[in-house]
């Protein structure tokens, strides 16, 4: 896969999240928090696992999961956690632009320490 493929893989995989991370700036609550884990659990399915791109997805999400949370109690500072989704989200883009397609009828084990499955 050469270097082009590999940033055009990431950029389609951001593409995906980021609606949801936008919604949950604005003040989205957990709907789209849901939404979020979800699609970047789908994410996994599509790429070889990567233990920087496993802490850098548990880090965005629970920066989302803090604004959400935090916000819906009127916690303050919201200034910082806005900041610390924003970080993460960039070292979730800088991850991934290693990320490796997984191979057709192979799968990939990923951790979701952080990643709550809702029943």
């Amino acid at each position: 896969m050469t270097q082009s493929t590999l940033a055009e893989v990431a950029d389609e995989m951001l593409d995906q999240i980021e609606p949801f991370l936008g919604a949950i700036e604005e003040g989205g609550g957990d709907a789209d928090l849901h939404r979020l884990r979800l699609q970047l659990v789908a994410l996994t399915s599509q790429i070889e696992r990567d233990p920087g791109i496993e802490t850098a997805m548990t880090d965005l999400y629970s920066a989302a999961a803090a604004l959400v949370d935090d916000r819906g109690v009127g916690s303050q500072p919201m200034a910082r956690k806005l900041r610390l989704l924003r970080d993460a989200r960039r070292r979730f883009r800088d991850r991934l632009t290693v990320a490796r397609r997984c191979e057709e009828g192979r799968r990939s084990i990923w951790q979701y320490r952080d990643l709550p499955f809702a029943a």
